[in-house]
């Protein structure tokens, strides 16, 4: 089974039913993937990625911005505590932070047999947050930079 899958059915197995609609589910599996998709992308990229590179995992990343956002306001009837759901701002960008953060939630995800899937649901939020704050410090100047890369030969701005 792979790690899609996998947090999937974590996810499910104590939902009680929270995902019986098609579209929530649908949202669930956008949200899932792309974190795999992130996650991949750190590991195998390291902490300097090119800017092709970086502008193919922010289109990633904005193609499923809308099930993400969908799936947050889903969660916002999960009854737990009001702490469970704040988010670190991320105020001061640091690369190697977020990816190490990253990783490190998205193992806690797949791997974690304790956690609950309301647990589990606030690390897949976070790891949508923290997708959020990569797109925005990219964004669009890794567009730009492969932009000026393929024009640099041929003398056109």
């Amino acid at each position: 089974m792979d790690s899609v899958s996998r947090i999937e059915e974590l996810i499910l197995g104590g939902s009680e039913g929270f995902f019986d609609e098609p579209n929530t589910r649908e949202d669930l599996h956008v949200t899932v993937r792309i974190a795999r998709d992130v996650y991949d992308f750190l590991k195998r990229y390291g902490e300097n990625p090119s800017a092709k590179e970086i502008d193919y995992i922010t289109g990633t990343i904005r193609s499923g911005v809308d099930e993400l956002f969908a799936l947050a306001y889903q969660c916002v009837t999960i009854n737990t505590g009001r702490d469970s759901w704040s988010f670190d701002s991320h105020v001061h960008w640091d690369f190697p932070a977020l990816r190490e953060r990253f990783l490190r939630d998205f193992e806690h995800l797949s791997e974690s047999r304790e956690a609950s899937a309301a647990q589990r649901l606030v690390t897949l939020l976070n790891l949508g947050h923290l997708e959020l704050v990569l797109l925005a410090h990219h964004f669009p100047s890794a567009i730009f930079e492969n932009v000026a890369r393929r024009h640099a030969g041929t003398g056109r701005r």
